[in-house]
């Protein structure tokens, strides 16, 4: 099955600081005139693949939430959750991907049983924090400090199996943002960039799920 979505400027980043900015993009989007976002809503939307993570989640079996322990997330729910940067969105799905490769093998990992310690800062983790059930001061209490954001400047996630105490380190070659957030900029100023920004979706959705891991990432295993 193959969904579609309609994807728009993400939050904004700092010129200084490089991160995500809430309130930039909030002021930001607030210029923007009705009739520049029609004529977005009226391009081909960005195509959203069909990527799934399956899971184990033995508590939402247990108290009736589902009916089996065995879950699937989606690419389509973690953008949902990520906001709006679809590549974004994907570079987080791809890299716990690859990690639960590694740490699992064919064993499907345990949400809530993952901590994961991150450089990416924006809301790449809080795609991270959907897919895996780690939290910060919030959530189920059994997850809460999983999620923990360590300095940018060390470009990599790691993923414990908080059983076993193995983990698995991505270094992460590049930031996804980098290559959208000027895109994203000038579309905010000028309708006439949208096709721009959905064009660079397109590519690099695709390629962020699908290209040879160490284009991406290194990975390391530890434990």
């Amino acid at each position: 099955m193959t969904l579609k979505h309609r994807i728009f400027p993400p939050e904004m980043s700092s010129a200084n600081s490089g991160c995500c900015n809430r309130r930039q993009f909030i002021a930001a989007a607030a210029v923007v005139s009705g009739s520049a976002f029609l004529t977005a809503s009226d391009s081909a939307p960005v195509h959203i693949p069909h990527a799934v993570i399956r899971m184990r989640s033995p508590n939402s079996a247990l108290f009736g939430i589902t009916s089996s322990e065995i879950i699937e997330i989606t690419y389509a729910e973690v953008l949902k959750f990520h906001g709006y940067c679809g590549g974004g969105a994907a570079f987080a799905f791809r890299m716990a991907q690859e990690a639960f490769k590694v740490l699992y093998g064919d064993r499907l990992p345990v949400r809530q049983q993952i901590k994961v310690q991150t450089s990416h800062h924006c809301c790449q983790a809080a795609a991270l924090a959907y897919i895996t059930g780690a939290r910060s001061n919030f959530g189920a209490f059994r997850s809460q400090g999983d999620l923990v954001l360590i300095p940018e400047n060390e470009k990599k996630t790691v993923f414990t199996d908080k059983p076993s105490g193995r983990t698995v380190t991505l270094g992460m070659h590049f930031n996804p943002h980098h290559t959208f957030e000027p895109l994203f900029q000038q579309a905010m100023k000028s309708a006439d960039f949208f096709p721009q920004v959905h064009k660079a979706l397109n590519e690099k959705i695709d390629e962020y799920l699908t290209a040879p891991v160490e284009k991406l990432f290194t990975v390391t295993a530890t434990g």
